[in-house]
C-alpha cells in the first residue's frame, strides 16, 4: 500500500492502493463498505475518508 492523494480517488487507483481487482472495488461500493463521491460529470470518486477507514484486516469480511 502506497500514500493516498489528498483527494476523492478514481475506482482504479483504490483497486491498485489494495491490489485488488476493479470488480473488487465496485463490489465494496455496491455493498457499502465504500463511499463514492460522483463528480459533475457523472464519474464516480471514492472518498478518501472510506478507504482509509474501511476495514482491511479482515478482507473477507468485506463483501458479504
Amino acid at each position: 500500500m502506497g500514500t493516498l492523494p489528498d483527494r476523492p480517488l478514481r475506482v482504479d487507483e483504490v483497486a491498485e492502493y489494495w491490489s485488488v481487482t476493479v470488480r473488487t472495488v465496485y463490489l465494496w461500493i455496491e455493498h457499502g463498505k465504500l463511499t463514492i463521491a460522483p463528480t459533475p460529470s457523472g464519474a464516480i470518486r471514492v472518498t478518501r475518508e472510506s478507504v482509509i477507514s474501511c476495514p482491511l484486516g479482515n478482507r473477507s469480511n468485506l463483501v458479504t
